[in-house]
């Protein structure tokens, strides 16, 4: 008769399960297979039913991995390398703008702030909501 799962045992299991790479298939029988390195035997399917963190840790990470999948199947395929460099290149380009942009809205940031210092205002009256808009006008 096979022997009860320690906690530590248990602990083990699951975090395997909730490790388990997105491109690899979540079975449990890769499951047992994978808990041989933690157990020192492969266990059943039957041996994890009446554990509910393994139970939950699978179905959690199932469907991660279901969903990664189907967001990688929805990502337009470049139709040749030299379309897919070019669509990276054109990214990078794009990124390295943005945070340029992002930098400059920084500037401007900390410059409006520094000037409303000087002025005197205080940081809750920088805070202050804009007023709402009566669209009845």
């Amino acid at each position: 008769m096979p022997r009860a799962f320690t906690p530590k045992e248990l602990k083990a299991i699951t975090n395997l399960v909730r490790d388990w790479p997105t491109d690899k298939k979540l079975t449990w029988d890769a499951i047992c297979q994978a808990s041989e390195s933690v157990l020192d035997f492969v266990p059943t399917r039957q041996a994890f039913v009446d554990k509910p963190a393994v139970i939950n840790a699978y179905k959690v990470r199932k469907a991660a991995i279901t969903s990664h999948r189907d967001r990688l199947a929805s990502v337009p395929k470049p139709k040749s390398l030299t379309a897919a460099a070019e669509t990276i290149a054109r990214q990078q380009l794009q990124i390295s703008q943005l945070k340029d942009e992002l930098q400059r809205m920084a500037d401007m940031a900390r410059r409006f702030i520094h000037n409303a210092v000087l002025h005197g205002l205080k940081r809750e009256d920088l805070n202050v909501p804009l007023p709402k808009h009566d669209r009845k006008e």
